[in-house]
């Protein structure tokens, strides 16, 4: 393992924060407050207190010009340039029925709600559509032209016709295992799950084309690509894989939050946190 030489960049007090990067900026969830930062001299530029309440099941996702907030049962929609609300939509009811997560497409917001289930919401009439995709939940999931990828909790990979809400495939990657983030890229969909493995599934045959075994921990988080290499975040250590044959390249000690949702890859550089700083290191 590398070490590297951490910049402390700011000191923000948390009980465990979500972080994204999208352009020049970077954005951060830190309890009851949105965040967002310059990416270049971490100047705050813009701050809103979203939550009455502090809570640690919440995430969010950058798309297009906005932000989609998820809190419990609630959808926040947020301007990327102001984080002011625009909408609020409660979507469930109580703890069988929480968003796991929330991804816009065009003019829809695909919003995975707990046991399986799914919210599509027309962000120009706000009419949500309800279907029963599977019996099981999904944490993670990713949008490819016409079909949703989700990673069960399971160990099941199921492809969604995003048109009719309808399970086109499914397949049994890690049987009882949950597959806790997955990343498509050039044809290839590669996933980080419960038994340990980061693999790669070709798209067309549905079939495992590489795997590493006993790759990473608990909760591990693929953060994307860095020149040829998968970068994956787990328990305060960030690892790259080859993109090609995921043989492992190299692993860095840095701080990555609670559940490694506190960490970010922009650009050439990492953002990590912990209860206490966030850090950045450029990566060579």
């Amino acid at each position: 393992m590398s070490n590297i030489y951490l910049t402390k960049l700011i000191d923000l007090e948390n009980d465990g924060l979500n972080m994204a990067a999208d352009g020049q900026f970077v954005y951060v969830r830190c309890k009851r407050a949105m965040y967002k930062f310059n990416l270049s001299d971490m100047n705050q530029v813009a701050h809103n207190n979203i939550f009455k309440k502090d809570g640690k099941a919440r995430g969010f996702s950058i798309c297009e010009g906005s932000i989609f907030l998820t809190g419990f049962c609630d959808l926040y929609i947020l301007n990327k340039d102001d984080l002011h609300i625009q909408d609020t939509l409660r979507l469930g009811k109580d703890l069988s029925s929480d968003i796991l997560g929330a991804l816009l497409d065009s003019q829809k917001v695909y919003v995975a709600i707990r046991n399986g289930k799914m919210a599509v919401v027309d962000m120009v009439t706000k009419i949500i559509g309800n279907y029963d995709i599977t019996d099981s939940s999904f944490w993670d999931y990713s949008i490819i032209g016409n079909r949703i990828y989700a990673g069960t909790v399971r160990g099941e990979l199921v492809e969604i016709d995003k048109n009719s809400m309808r399970v086109i495939r499914k397949t049994e990657l890690c049987k009882n295992k949950n597959i806790y983030s997955i990343m498509p890229d050039d044809g290839l969909l590669y996933l980080v799950s419960q038994d340990r493995s980061i693999k790669a599934v070709d798209l067309a045959s549905f079939g495992i084309l590489y795997t590493a075994k006993k790759a990473v921990g608990n909760m591990a988080k693929i953060l994307g690509k860095h020149k040829d290499c998968l970068v994956v975040a787990d328990s305060n250590k960030v690892s790259f894989w080859d993109i090609h044959s995921l043989q492992h390249r190299y692993t860095i000690s840095i701080p990555t939050g609670a559940w490694s949702k506190g960490v970010v890859l922009a650009g050439n550089k990492l953002f990590g946190s912990d209860m206490q700083s966030i850090y950045s290191e450029e990566l060579e």
